[in-house]
């Protein structure tokens, strides 16, 4: 926990100085649900980062209340106009596989890193297209060649009533850590609303209605976003 705590702080004190904007928010939901994927259940999810002159760099991480299964991802992004580029590094562990974060063998290391771009159509048409691709870590099919994973999506947002809603749908294109070959894993619908209890306190509430036809799931995820 120290190195990480001094990695950081390296990280991330060059961005500090110059930064434009510094943010620090905190989810608490009652699953944890990514990408039609179930990756945990009732868990707190804080973020920490920087913004400076149209990159962002991020801390994630998603920590189980009951369980000591937890996540912790650094993100690198960039963006100009309509396009948005990033760098990904996740790392999981759970208690039945504790990971050291400072080990990297690929095969047998915690973390994945993968590279993405999302590109929105226009303000007036906010439709966006992404793609994400795993290139280094622990991505691997049973046949010990790199799997490549990846993840394609198609998301619109729109506003009903005060109400922030957004339509998404993410498949697979070939086998890897989502499917054993081309599938949808996620169709989602979510909706947000914050509400403005003071001038310097204004917490959100959203809601998810997700499922995977691959997996044959439906799930529901409720949060505060504070």
């Amino acid at each position: 926990m120290k190195k990480l705590a001094i990695l950081a702080a390296f990280i991330l004190c060059p961005f500090a100085i110059q930064a434009q904007e510094v943010f620090i928010n905190a989810d608490l939901v009652n699953s944890y649900i990514w990408r039609g994927m179930k990756n945990g259940n009732a868990s707190v999810q804080p973020t920490l980062g920087v913004e400076w002159k149209g990159w962002t760099l991020s801390a994630w991480g998603s920590t189980e209340f009951r369980n000591e299964n937890n996540e912790i991802d650094l993100t690198l992004e960039y963006e100009y106009k309509n396009l948005q580029l990033c760098l990904n590094n996740y790392f999981y562990q759970s208690e039945d596989e504790p990971f050291n974060y400072f080990h990297y063998t690929p095969r047998t290391t915690g973390h994945t890193f993968e590279a993405g771009a999302v590109y929105t159509i226009s303000e007036s048409f906010p439709l966006s297209l992404a793609w994400y691709t795993t290139f280094a870590g622990n991505d691997y099919r049973e046949n010990e060649r790199r799997a490549w994973s990846s993840y394609c999506e198609l998301s619109y947002p729109f506003t009903v009533k005060g109400v922030d809603l957004a339509v998404e749908a993410g498949f697979t294109p070939w086998e890897g850590e989502y499917a054993d070959k081309f599938n949808v894993v996620n169709v989602g619908l979510s909706a947000t609303k914050t509400l403005n209890i003071s001038s310097g306190f204004t917490p959100s509430v959203f809601g998810k209605l997700i499922a995977n036809p691959y997996e044959n799931q439906l799930y529901f995820v409720f949060g505060i976003s504070l």
